[in-house]
């Protein structure tokens, strides 16, 4: 796929990737034109933003966070110092991956005129045993329709759903490969009880509980991060400065 970039001649190198890709693109005095499919198209002629060709893109930065490059670290949050709040951001260490908000759940709060986001979890990152949302419980004594006894007392960590169906760990098992059990109704003693079954274990299957990756998330752990601000409005917008709260690792 091509890429247009801008090269300004009063910094002497290149200072901009743009989304969009024209066939031809051409000066006349200080305006500027494209063309595209075949049409003409001069820029810069209303006040709509990041549109071209009929078509809106958003904005985006990319930069790398690297305070101390030697140690590991947690980034906790990112503050903007921005005239705008409908940011979101995804971000990357060489240990994880992380994200605040998203394009239709913007996580981005005002505080004292900053921007501020707390980093999380990828939803999708349940079943890594490298963090402490994952409960080891035991291996399956015995299961009755969908309550399941273990050897020893469920430890209160776990979170039911009570029957509301909100807010309930998962329950997993092993039998070679991890497989869903179901989100945990209730516990007590020794026996979990699921809503439902997804998946039925079998008597000496190991079997643990997954609690929400971004409820559970404390930040971003590596040495370092690559973090990526996007804003979709097609209003104008300046991005001023980015801060990370950050501290040393000591997992």
């Amino acid at each position: 796929m091509a890429t247009t970039v801008t090269y300004g001649e009063e910094v002497k190198g290149w200072t901009s990737f743009h989304s969009y890709e024209p066939e031809w693109m051409s000066n006349l005095g200080s305006e500027f034109f494209s063309f595209k499919n075949g049409n003409l198209y001069k820029h810069d002629t209303n006040d709509t933003r990041t549109e071209f060709y009929g078509s809106t893109h958003g904005c985006s930065v990319t930069f790398v966070s690297n305070k101390a490059p030697s140690d590991v670290k947690v980034f906790k949050n990112i503050k903007l110092e921005t005239n705008h709040s409908d940011w979101y951001a995804t971000l990357s260490s060489e240990q994880e991956q992380g994200e605040i908000g998203s394009q239709s759940n913007l996580k981005f709060v005002d505080k004292e005129h900053m921007r501020y986001g707390y980093i999380r979890r990828l939803s999708t990152d349940k079943l890594n045993f490298n963090e402490l949302s994952i409960l080891g419980i035991g291996d399956l004594v015995s299961l009755t329709g969908n309550d399941y006894t273990f050897t020893s007392t469920i430890v209160n960590q776990v979170s039911a759903n009570n029957a509301d169906g909100i807010g309930g760990d998962e329950l997993y098992f092993n039998d070679g490969t991890n497989k869903l059990i179901g989100v945990i109704d209730s516990y007590t003693g020794q026996t979990i009880s699921t809503a439902s079954s997804a998946n039925t274990p079998a008597v000496g299957d190991f079997c643990f509980v997954v609690k929400n990756p971004q409820s559970e998330s404390y930040g971003l752990r590596g040495y370092y991060a690559e973090i990526t601000l996007k804003n979709d409005s097609t209003s104008f917008v300046e991005l001023f400065a980015s801060n990370s709260e950050v501290f040393k690792s000591y997992m």
